[in-house]
């Protein structure tokens, strides 16, 4: 692991916010749940003594119950360790109520390898605002994407008292980011004694395994008047590739791109049942013809433009294109991993595609795609945390507590680039002579007996850049330090706290994938041995320079003149060690070098070393020729320096820093003794600074290599906020209202002024005010009702608005291909329009929807405005007397975003132009270029803006039901003898209605519910039973059958053939749009072997679901499925 350190300066301003007495947001003691009560849906904890008072997630005023107005989902501290979970996020991403989330599963990106970002409502992690203890928590969002979302890897799992969350609410109480709605980490509080759990687990194929340790320490002192404690855990993930698990990597369904207009059968019945539809085939054992990870060979056609050689003329099947050909003899060749040339068969090519079926290990090509696909991230963590408390008078307290935390997480594979006849460019195919020195004989002689002098080689590329494989690590530090009292005037109660929190966020990302510098490359594989005919250009020179000698004496005769000697090889060979600027110190004949040398020692280098194109590097000091290391391309055959030259030394690092300081003044109390209670209030004062640097390594903002070019960001955000909050009870139980049992009245604002300095002078100044409104009626003891109204906001991030314009590359989906001409709010706006321009929509294929284009263009947007939300929600919760242990809760959401900041990309602004009425006209179409001959796109730009609208509504229904097993006994006449414990039931249900989202207000609306990310219905079902020492835990986590296109514009068959009827083309396939219910069942059982010694077991995907090949085709699967069944060990000793 790489270390941050802190300059001097830096270590003092930590030391100044370590020692300075300043304030906290009240007090955060609350009732910590028993394990075997029942789960207070309605947020009533058990009884509370008269004159305790608590804080609750969502409000910042003390009450003496906490029953609240809002709807507050708790997961308490039993819960977590009954599943294992070693991560805050793995126990929030298993509710219903968090869509899918930035975690260490499936593939990442080196911005978010290994972090845990929680999304509440789907609605995106930016918008969840996360505290810890009710307050802010610094992000550790890397520079290039911004934003305050946490990454819950930060949290000591061992100290989790509870995790409150309050959905669509919590602006006008903590601020910006609770658009979805706010999560309060609560961790536990004066710890007494010693505490230390172990644990285990992984898959029963071995390949996942996991380790954590973690210990909580703590004590009083000065007479019960102060405590300390302090936690410390470590935990260890190791990654896993797909193709460690062979099912997943073998024997796999790949969907090809759609086919609009087809005609299908789907019922054998020998009619088309669908027309005109767009249809996706399943490939099965998927393989791309294109290249080998060793490397695959095609003879070449015509004479190829010099770093760009021209594809094979000859097809690799019928129909696939000039893309792969057949050598002479009729055979197909690819090298071996050690440079060996062997036959290969094809594939079958699967329909209107370039890619061809496997099966077989003898198949030509690669899977591409499950090449670099990971199911989990390694992740290793380390958190410390220690606490203070000290009560300095009667009523006046002081709090302290520092958080550290180390997270490394990597992606162990990426895409590092190809060279194939699919592409042109730097990615195209590598035209190589029969005399390269690295082929084998045995090699070279299928070349010779095939008569190939030269030939093409396509190949996978990630061994060039070990694999592609990314990291990134964070360090982060967060201290607090708080002065809280509480005094009596005039018979009411008041209480006042000042609080600071100084966080620091450092984030290194190191970069392997897409570092291969173009110029370096091209030269190293321009590998030459030497020999004497090698050297003859040089030997030419020598001979020149002889001849000048000779001239330049007779036209001048010197008596002195001694006619040079004859050069010769050996000469030749000094020429080129001295020209070579010490590169080539030692060589001799028979070794390789870079054939580059060869041409400056004869004066004849030109091509990438004069000028690489768009780096404004110039050939003085020979940027991509100094130190180069000849590369091998046959087999995996490449040395380690050569790969180092290529990569320009090594992998890119970035770094970020995101520093956050806030300051904050609480007054609250009892303001008027009403006939309903005592109404109370809270006001408060806060100020926030926030900073946040990306500086790219050096490497990164120069275009010489395959990735896109980054650019530095950097900003700071002045916030300051006031804000005020009023609790107002109405009618209470004891004034014996009919129908009224309790009345009651919340309201919060907050008005927030945002002020942003950016680079060059950029930045500005907005204001904004937000507002929350909530009642509660109960009219009878078994019954009552529950509303909130509230408004919320999002500043945009530092990327959003300072982000300079960067070049990078463009990828989407392109109206105007065949493929996509038949979708859109108006297909034959579409078609009409693509059509003006001189396009063939039955033909066209794009390649920006088949790959990418490098000249496209990102930035900024200063001018950006807060999102906005309105959200309300109405719930009743059902507690009958007549059913003892019985709870139910029902709640409705709804949330409007307006002002929502979209990344107005290439897809988006495409389809914008091409569906418009007004087109060309539109003003989307002016981000965007085609090329006036091919009409491909040349050229893309985008950035964000304040013109998206996303709406959401769902139901959620929660139920617990709990008894005594002997009460249950009783029931049936049983007389028991002896207590057999407690058992009960928790279901939690969510209903999502809808999630729609417009991109652009001219865009198609389109809506997420349904999919597999956020489907109609999603629940869990928990059953615990607990007896004396023992206690087991049954989770049911479910949800409803999905539609793969939720706007039903496509239909997906894993089987099919090729059909006509009555002279009409089309498939006899089960085509569908759906995929099955998902059942995932987890089990744990927990017994106390001594009364300090805990020893648990857990079972997680009990039954091993598996998913068919459609759902695991679409990606209906989770990570439950990919790594099967796995188990937990765990060991707990307390003291």
């Amino acid at each position: 692991m790489r270390n941050t350190k802190l300059s001097t300066a830096e270590q003092l301003k930590l030391l100044f916010a370590t020692t300075t007495s300043v304030a906290a947001l009240g007090l955060t003691s609350a009732y910590a749940q028993d394990a075997d009560e029942p789960i207070q849906i309605a947020q009533q904890a058990e009884e509370i003594d008269e004159g305790d008072t608590i804080t609750v997630t969502g409000s910042r005023i003390r009450r003496s119950e906490v029953e609240t107005t809002n709807p507050v989902f708790t997961f308490d501290s039993q819960s977590f360790e009954d599943r294992g979970f070693a991560n805050v996020a793995d126990a929030l991403n298993q509710s219903p109520l968090f869509g899918t989330p930035v975690d260490p599963n499936g593939d990442v990106g080196s911005f978010t390898a290994g972090q845990n970002q929680v999304n509440l409502f789907d609605l995106g992690v930016q918008r969840t605002l996360t505290l810890v203890n009710g307050r802010r928590l610094v992000s550790s969002a890397s520079g290039t994407i911004g934003g305050g979302q946490v990454d819950l890897n930060t949290i000591p799992a061992a100290l989790i008292e509870r995790i409150e969350t309050v959905p669509l609410t919590g602006a006008a109480i903590y601020g910006a980011d609770a658009i979805a709605g706010t999560v309060n980490v609560i961790l536990k509080d004066d710890f007494e004694g010693f505490d230390v759990t172990g644990q285990y687990g992984s898959n029963f194929g071995g390949e996942a395994d996991s380790y954590r340790i973690a210990t909580v320490a703590g004590g009083n002192f000065a007479d019960d008047r102060g405590n300390v404690t302090l936690a410390l855990e470590y935990n260890r993930d190791e990654g896993v590739l797909l193709c460690q698990i062979r099912e997943l990597c073998t024997e796999d369904l790949t969907l090809d791109n759609a086919i609009s207009n087809a005609n299908i059968d789907t019922n054998g019945d020998g009619v088309f049942d669908l027309t005109g539809q767009s249809l996706r085939l399943g490939i099965f054992d998927q393989r791309l013809a294109l290249f080998d990870a060793f490397g695959s060979v095609s003879p070449v056609a015509g004479t190829p433009i010099p770093g760009q050689p021209r594809p094979a003329t000859g097809s690799f099947l019928p129909g696939a294109g000039p893309l792969f050909g057949a050598l002479p003899d009729g055979n197909f060749y690819r090298f071996t991993e050690g440079g060996e040339l062997a036959e290969c068969t094809p594939g079958a090519l699967a329909v209107r595609s370039i890619i061809t079926e496997g099966g077989d290990p003898e198949t030509c090509g690669a899977d591409f795609f499950n090449a670099v696909t990971q199911i989990r991230s390694p992740v290793e963590r380390f958190n410390a945390f220690g606490s203070l408390r000290y009560d300095l008078t009667d009523n006046i307290r002081f709090r302290q507590d520092f958080l550290y935390a180390n997270t490394t997480g990597s992606e162990l594979v990426e895409q590092g680039g190809f060279q194939t006849g699919f592409f042109d460019g730097t990615s195209a195919a590598i035209q190589l002579s029969a005399d390269n020195p690295f082929l084998t004989d045995q090699a070279r002689g299928v070349l010779d007996a095939n008569g190939l002098d030269t030939f093409l080689i396509h190949r996978f590329n990630n061994d060039l850049v070990r694999q592609g494989e990314n990291s990134n690590e964070t360090h982060v530090w967060r201290v607090t330090n708080v002065i809280e009292g509480e005094f009596e005037y005039g018979g009411r109660m008041f209480y006042w706290d000042v609080s600071n929190v100084f966080g620091r966020a450092d984030i290194t990302q190191q970069n392997f994938a897409g570092g291969i510098v173009d110029g370096r490359f091209l030269n190293a594989v321009d590998a030459r041995e030497i020999t004497p005919d090698l050297l003859d250009p040089i030997l030419g020179v020598l001979q020149d320079e002889r001849q000048a000698l000779i001239d330049a004496n007779t036209a001048d005769p010197d008596p002195d003149f001694v006619t040079p000697a004859v050069p010769t090889s050996d000469d030749a060979l000094l020429r080129l060690i001295d020209d070579s600027g010490g590169n080539l110190a030692g060589v001799g004949f028979g070794d390789i070098i870079c054939g580059a040398f060869v041409d400056l020692s004869a004066g004849t280098l030109e091509g990438f070393n004069t000028r690489p194109s768009g780096s404004g590097l110039v050939d003085e000091d020979l940027p991509f020729l100094d130190g180069c290391q000849p590369l091998s391309l046959i087999g995996s055959t490449a040395s380690d320096e050569a790969i180092d030259f290529i990569l320009g030394g090594g992998p890119r690092f970035t770094n970020s820093q995101n520093e956050q300081v806030v300051w904050q003044a609480n007054f609250g109390g009892d303001l008027i003794d009403l006939p309903g209670g005592m109404a109370s209030f809270n006001v408060g004062l806060e100020s926030r600074r926030e900073f946040s640097t990306f500086t790219p390594g050096a490497a990164l903002t120069t275009p010489i290599s395959r990735s896109s070019v980054s650019q530095g960001v950097r900003g700071e955000a002045i916030t300051r906020e006031v804000y005020g909050e009023l609790s107002v009870p109405i009618v209470s139980a004891d004034m014996n209202i009919p129908f009224v049992q309790e009345l009651s009245f919340d309201g919060a604002v907050r008005y927030q002024e945002f002020d942003t300095k950016g680079p060059d002078g950029l930045g500005g100044t907005t204001d904004t005010t937000v507002y929350q409104a909530s009642g509660r009626w109960t009219p009878v003891d078994d019954i009552s009702f529950r509303a909130t109204y509230a408004t919320s906001f999002r500043n945009p991030t530092f990327v959003d608005l300072f982000l300079p314009a960067t070049q990078t590359f463009i990828l989407g989906a392109d109206p105007c291909d065949s493929r996509s001409v038949g979708l859109g709010p108006n297909p034959a706006v579409r078609q009409a329009n693509c059509e003006s321009i001189g396009i063939d929509t039955e033909t066209f294929t794009s390649s920006i929807q088949d790959g990418t284009i490098s000249n496209g263009q990102v930035s900024g947007n200063p001018g950006l405005q807060p999102e906005e939300s309105v959200a309300f929600s109405v719930g009743a919760v059902i507690q009958p007397r007549w059913i003892d242990g019985f709870q139910m809760a029902v709640d409705y959401y709804n949330v409007e975003i307006d002002e929502f900041i979209n990344d107005v990309d290439f897809e988006i602004l495409a389809a914008t132009c091409f569906d418009s009425n007004n087109f060309p006209n539109e003003e989307a179409c002016s981000t965007f270029r085609r090329d006036p001959d091919t009409n491909q796109v040349i050229f893309a730009s985008s950035q964000p803006a304040n013109v998206a609208v996303s709406t959401f509504e769902s139901i959620t229904i929660r139920a617990f039901y709990g008894f005594d097993v002997n009460d249950a006994l009783g029931l049936v006449g049983v007389a028991p003898g002896r207590d057999w414990g407690r058992l009960n039931f928790d279901s939690f249900t969510q209903h999502n209605i809808t999630n729609e989202f417009q991109a652009t207000p001219e865009s198609e609306v389109t809506e997420d519910v349904g999919d597999f990310g956020d489907p109609k219905w999603i629940g869990t079902f928990d059953t615990v039973y607990s007896m004396d020492k023992f206690r087991a835990t049954w989770r049911m986590r479910w949800q409803n059958p999905v539609k793969i296109d939720p706007l039903d514009q496509i239909v997906y068959a894993a089987d099919f053939e090729e059909v006509t009827i009555d002279g009409v083309a089309g498939f006899r396939a089960d085509a569908v749009n759906k995929t099955g219910a998902r059942f995932i069942h987890d089990l744990s059982v927990a017994y106390d072997v001594l009364d300090n010694v805990t020893l648990q077991a857990n079972l997680l995907n009990a039954f091993d679901r598996e998913p068919n090949r459609l759902q695991d085709a679409v990606g209906h699967i989770g990570i439950d499925e990919q790594l099967g069944r796995r188990f937990i060990l765990r060991a707990n000793v307390s003291f």
